[in-house]
Parts: C-alpha cells; structure tokens; sequence
C-alpha cells in the first residue's frame, strides 16, 4: 500500500469516527441534532469520506457524502443565522 493509500484510509477512518461520534453524542443527549458542533462532525466527516471515494472511483458514495455534507452545510448555515439574529435582538435597546 502507498504513503498516498494510507493517508487516505485514514481519512476515511477519521470521517468516518466523525460523523459516528455525532450520531452518538445526539443519541447520547449531550448535543442535540441541531448542534453546530453536530454539523461540523457531519460536515467535516462527509468532506474527508469524499476524498476517499473520489480517488477510489466510488462516485455513487460520493453523491450521497455531498448530499449529506450539503445537509450539514445547510445546518451551519441555519445555526450561523439563528447566532447572529440572537446577538442583533441583545443589541437593541428596549424601551
């Protein structure tokens, strides 16, 4: 196996722990599925999975890890979005 195979197993092993320890920590309740931190093992772990597939030819898996990194993206997104109107509404002043 070459230095390029093993660093890209690893890369698939690492998504793949990644998007595993968020499946557990949402079941486990220490986040909950709209956690930014959720997001980002999904986001990231599909990421270095698409890495994997793409050098192996696996196009069909790599569909389904963009579909599902786009899911998360789009989870980042919301959170981002519901961050920032929190911040704008402790900015205002009341009356």
């Amino acid at each position: 196996m070459s230095g390029t195979e093993i660093f890209l197993n690893a890369l698939a092993v690492i998504g793949s722990i990644l998007l595993l320890l968020g499946f557990y920590r949402v079941n486990t309740g220490r986040w909950t599925n709209k956690s930014f931190w959720y997001e980002m093992d999904n986001f990231i772990g599909a990421i270095l999975i698409i890495i994997y597939q793409l050098y192996y030819h696996a196009y069909v898996s790599v569909i389904v890890n963009i579909i599902w990194g786009g899911v998360a993206l789009i989870g980042i997104s919301v959170f981002l979005r519901r961050l920032h109107h929190h911040r704008n509404r402790k900015k205002r002043p009341t009356a």
